[in-house]
């Protein structure tokens, strides 16, 4: 049955999106930030720049978009592969590792995305920090079957230590990844532990 014409319109508007971020995102992989045009996306892509005009307002609303699917990508990746039956410790570095071995495999692409994040716009801005909020609701949900488990302190408020985990996260991101320019996932992952270790005490 042929799809209604409303839908077909959908459909490929959606298709034309992931074209332009997938081009997007190879030119901010291979370039340097300031030297990624929306021409050369649209070269890339094979459109014309009024086909992305329609999408997006101008470059740093490319970068943003695609960090915020990206975010939601490594963030069902990362969830559809965490160890069952283990600690939360375990969980949370399995979390926070797929995200650091994405950020280095795509090294130049993710200094963009962490680069500029306080510059994005406020529609994107809102989106990532509802992601941030989920992101935070779901660790403290897993903290709340820990604590049921007796691996955490049962006292301690799991939405606060959620947050807490998750600043140590970010510190590792800007301190090592973004200022020292580490660029071994075991490593990050390793300083995280030791973090997470002491705020779980």
């Amino acid at each position: 049955m042929e799809q209604p014409k409303a839908n077909r319109r959908e459909v490929q508007k959606a298709e034309t999106r992931t074209l332009i971020l997938e081009s997007a995102r190879k030119l901010f992989e291979n370039q340097e930030y300031d030297k990624v045009t929306i021409r050369g996306v649209a070269g890339l892509a094979r459109i014309g720049l009024g086909t992305i005009y329609k999408h997006f307002p101008n470059k740093l609303s490319m970068l943003a978009a695609a960090f915020s699917d990206d975010l939601k990508n490594l963030y069902q990746d990362a969830m559809a592969t965490m160890p069952d039956n283990q600690s939360f410790q375990t969980q949370f570095i399995h979390i926070s590792k797929r995200f650091f071995i994405f950020y280095i495999t795509h090294y130049s692409l993710s200094r963009a995305y962490l680069s500029h994040l306080f510059f994005y716009e406020r529609k994107w801005l809102d989106e990532i920090n509802t992601f941030d909020d989920n992101y935070a609701q779901k660790m403290a949900e897993l903290i709340r079957a820990a604590q049921g488990r007796g691996e955490i302190n049962p006292e301690k408020d799991s939405h606060i230590l959620a947050l807490a985990l998750m600043s140590n996260y970010f510190f590792v991101l800007a301190n090592c990844f973004l200022r020292e320019k580490m660029t071994d996932p075991d490593q990050l992952a390793a300083l995280l532990e030791t973090l997470v270790e002491q705020t779980l005490l």
